[in-house]
Parts: structure tokens; C-alpha cells; sequence
């Protein structure tokens, strides 16, 4: 029997008379606690004051995270394992849902882009502390065991984007979303002139001082992917990571099909769930706003059917994504004490959940969301519409 009448309601809210998938420890104000579950418990919750108890409280995925935010809540244990939590947890902000929807609607989508993504990567390039320090990727690598780091990850899936484009000494790539500069830097060592593009001033600076320090033959340009003129055609195009921000297939396919050479090829990586708008609002309202969705494959392979490309191949990278979310969540914490100092404990905590999120959704135990590398190309004989 919990002799604590808030922790008594509040496990009675949580469980509605079930089992909990964990068991967990909640620390009061007063320095009380009381242990929850049978098992050991993996997570210690930390109630800092009446803001705390009341996010508790409401059992909502956005209200807690944000008093977590703000310091009104703590964690610690293993976070990643806690997410399993989510399920027993409302996200209804129904407002927020909507906002998000018609805002590129009645505005259009290349007035809000450029806002939309600088408010995640215009941080100041903060989420280096967490990545891979031979290419700074920011999706997954491709992970033969689980102990493999991030490192070796990172350089196995660039290597394998760039051998599924088929590309040749002297070819050029389109880098859309082009990051931190990882494919930029691996292609151009093999002789491939490379296009970035970006609408993050913070990732154009950092990757143009890349170009020039190696001396690449590659040029980064702050750009939107749907208003893009190029003046050629390219042998083939890179988008990791970078599909979930743009949402509009069929609009997406017909843009690819400006910018690519007959025979060309597209590679991608990308986060998928069951639902066509399966986002958390946490993801809208503090990390990628406006647009941004899981990919919902079903629209996505009629896109595919619908344009003149053909699939080549589609690999399933649920694994490689926990791996990789789980590394990025294991240096993240790590390096707090940087972070902090370079930042503020707030940007600390927001991405401690984003990772943690990411490796919670992404684990075997997770039937809503899983991820996929794509490679499509273009039939040789297909004469591009001018």
C-alpha cells in the first residue's frame, strides 16, 4: 500500500489498474521517496516543487517534459529504457497540431522554411558534443555489432551512400540538407565535386571553413530545397535525414526529378511511423516545428510509383537508428559539464530528451515507429520535362 496520497494518485492515474512496463523511485520534496514496481527500479524521479507534482500529475507528454525543461522535475537512471512511459501518456495538443499544419498553407512553405529549420540547427553547432568526430553525421551509421562506435558507423553508411550511387572520379552529387558537412568531406576525397545545400547559417559557416581548410572541390549554398534553380543537373543526390522535413512527396519527387541526370540516382535515410502525422509535440514545439513528420510510407511508395523512379532498394535501419540515438545519448550526457558551459542547462536537457526519445522509440519494443535507407534511380531512357 503507498502511504502517500499523491504518489497513490498518481501511480493509480499512470497504471488504470495495470502493470507498469518499469519500476521507478519518486523523490518529494521533503526527501521523501517511495519505490514503485517489484523489479529494480531503473529510473529516480525527482519532484522539485508544486509545478512538478502538478506536470506529473496531468500525465502529459508535454506538460512533464517541459517542467523537466524548466528544472520543476529530475531524472536520473536509464532514461532511454524509461521511455516506455510514453505509451501510458496523452499528447493532445490539438491547437499546436493544427497551427503547424496551416501555417505553410496560408503563408506557403518557403516563407516558413528557413525558420523552421534554423530554430533546431542555428544552435551554435551545440549537437557536435553528441556525434561522431570523424564526419559530424547526424543520422544513423551502419552498425555491424552494437559495440561498433560512433566513428566506424559513421564512415560505413557514408561509404555505403556512396557506393549505391554508382558514382565516378569526376561526378557530381547534390547534398541536400547537407549538414555538418560528413558526405561533403567523404565524397570529395574520392574526387567527386559536391553541392551542398542548407538553410542553417550556423552549418553553411561551418562547412564552407571545412571546404576551404581541405581545399575540396564542393560549395555549400543557403538554399531551399523547393525554390532550387541549379544551372546542371547532377549524377546523383544525397538526402539523410532531410525527407521528414519536407513531407510533400509527390512535390519532392517532382523537384528530384529537375535536379537529377537520366540514369541518376537518389539516396536516403529517413524515420518512419504507422501514422501519416504520428508526431510528438514536443518534436513541433521545441525541436523541429511547422511540417516535420515521420515518414509515412504508404504515401511515400505511391509518390515513388507516381514519378518516373524506380526503388533500387530499401533496407530497414530500425537498429542502426537505437544504436546510433543511443550513442548520441551516451556522450551527450558525457559531456554535460561542456554543454553547460557552452549553452545553458536547458539546451542540455531539451536534447537529453530528444536522444533519449529517439532511442526509446527506435528499441525492439517499439511497434509505432521504425526507419529505412532508401536508393532510387532515375531509367536512363527517361526524358526530363524542361
Amino acid at each position: 500500500m503507498i502511504e502517500n496520497p499523491f504518489v497513490r494518485n498518481f501511480v493509480s492515474s499512470l497504471s488504470k489498474g495495470g502493470k507498469l512496463p518499469i519500476s521507478f523511485v519518486i523523490h518529494l520534496e521533503d526527501g521523501s521517496l517511495t519505490t514503485i514496481g517489484e523489479e529494480k527500479p531503473i529510473l529516480d524521479i525527482y519532484i522539485k516543487n508544486p509545478a512538478g507534482r502538478k506536470a506529473l500529475m496531468s500525465l502529459d507528454q508535454l506538460l512533464i517534459v517541459e517542467a523537466y525543461i524548466k528544472g520543476d522535475i529530475d531524472f536520473e537512471g536509464d532514461l532511454i529504457k524509461a521511455m516506455s512511459f510514453q505509451q501510458l501518456l496523452s499528447d493532445q495538443h490539438i491547437l499546436l497540431k493544427i497551427g503547424r499544419r496551416l501555417k505553410p498553407i496560408l503563408l506557403g512553405r518557403e516563407k516558413c522554411n528557413p525558420d523552421w529549420i534554423s530554430k533546431h540547427y542555428d544552435s551554435h553547432n551545440i549537437q557536435l558534443f553528441a556525434m561522431d568526430t570523424d564526419y559530424n553525421t547526424y543520422t544513423p551509421g551502419i552498425y555491424e555489432k552494437d559495440e561498433d562506435s560512433l566513428e566506424v558507423g559513421a564512415e560505413r553508411k557514408l561509404d555505403f551512400a556512396f557506393q549505391s550511387l554508382n558514382l565516378k572520379p569526376n561526378d557530381s552529387v547534390l547534398d541536400i540538407g547537407s549538414g555538418w558537412g560528413g558526405f561533403v568531406r567523404f565524397a570529395a576525397r574520392r574526387n567527386i565535386r559536391v553541392t551542398g545545400i542548407t538553410l542553417s547559417n550556423h552549418q553553411k559557416q561551418y562547412v564552407e571553413d571545412l571546404i576551404d581548410k581541405n581545399n575540396f572541390d564542393a560549395e555549400v549554398k543557403y538554399q531551399d530545397f523547393f525554390s532550387f534553380q541549379p544551372s546542371q543537373k547532377y549524377d546523383g543526390i544525397v538526402m539523410m535525414g532531410v525527407i521528414e522535413d519536407l513531407s510533400d512527396y509527390p512535390r519532392v519527387m517532382e523537384r528530384l526529378l529537375n535536379y537529377l541526370k537520366p540514369g541518376g540516382r537518389v539516396y536516403l535515410d529517413f524515420a518512419s511511423h504507422k501514422e501519416s502525422f504520428g508526431t510528438h509535440s514536443f518534436i513541433t514545439k521545441y525541436i523541429w516545428p511547422g511540417t516535420f513528420r515521420m515518414v509515412y510510407m504508404p504515401e511515400f511508395i505511391d509518390a515513388v510509383k507516381e514519378s518516373p523512379f524506380e526503388i533500387q532498394a530499401i533496407y530497414n535501419d530500425r537498429r542502426n537508428y537505437y544504436l546510433w540515438a543511443k550513442g548520441m545519448y551516451e556522450r551527450w550526457m558525457e559531456k554535460k559539464a561542456d554543454i553547460i558551459d557552452k549553452s545553458n542547462e536547458q539546451i542540455w536537457r531539451t536534447f537529453r530528451i530528444l536522444f533519449a526519445a529517439t532511442a526509446g522509440t527506435m528499441n525492439k519494443s517499439s511497434y509505432d515507429s521504425t526507419a529505412y535507407r532508401v536508393v532510387l534511380e532515375l531509367p536512363e531512357d527517361h526524358k526530363s520535362l524542361q
